[in-house]
């Protein structure tokens, strides 16, 4: 159409589009500036752990590349050390399993949690950057925010990290269903 109704949808369409583009090409750049990172993130790596009362106690990670998922280097881990509640040392276990080659290793580690869990893992891995993010008010931490900082929920990089952390958290809790039931 060159004009009327469906020509202004396909124009609208077609500058939603360019502006999501446009986003996705900043991405790196934005998550550079809002994590105060030293480089920018190209592959970010995020981790979560998932049971009931410390019964069949599993954890995923989920890898994003550029904005988008990877999937191929999605990976579930049945813990294997650890047969209680313990969230800090589960996330351990299955950081260190993921990374046993350090060719591996992303740019970003994003961690489903808060201090705690940040901290957790920061003394097992010291070459790469690591950041973690709370559900409560969708609190950010890292080495440089580490009183944590409440994301802009309008803003593209924070939607993109809090999209990562759901992602993982829904990759967990589905296997942690496929596996409690299979027991």
């Amino acid at each position: 159409p060159i004009e009327g109704h469906l020509y202004n949808l396909i124009n609208l369409a077609k500058i939603q589009m360019d502006q999501y583009f446009e986003k996705q090409k900043n991405l790196a750049v934005s998550l550079k500036q809002l994590l105060k990172l030293d480089i920018e993130p190209n592959t970010i790596d995020c981790f979560d752990i998932s049971h009931k009362q410390g019964k069949f106690i599993v954890g995923s990670c989920v890898r994003f590349k550029n904005g988008e998922p990877d999937k191929q280097n999605f990976r579930h881990f049945k813990i294997k050390t650890i047969n209680y509640s313990n969230d800090y040392a589960c996330l351990q276990e299955i950081v260190k399993r993921r990374y046993k080659n350090p060719e591996y290793l992303p740019d970003l580690i994003l961690i489903d949690g808060g201090k705690g869990q940040l901290n957790s893992i920061k003394k097992i891995i010291h070459n790469t950057q690591i950041a973690s993010l709370a559900k409560k008010e969708e609190t950010v931490f890292c080495s440089k925010i580490p009183f944590g900082k409440k994301l802009n929920i309008q803003n593209y990089a924070a939607q993109t990290l809090i999209a990562l952390r759901d992602y993982t958290h829904h990759f967990a809790i589905s296997y942690h269903r496929k596996i409690s039931k299979i027991s």
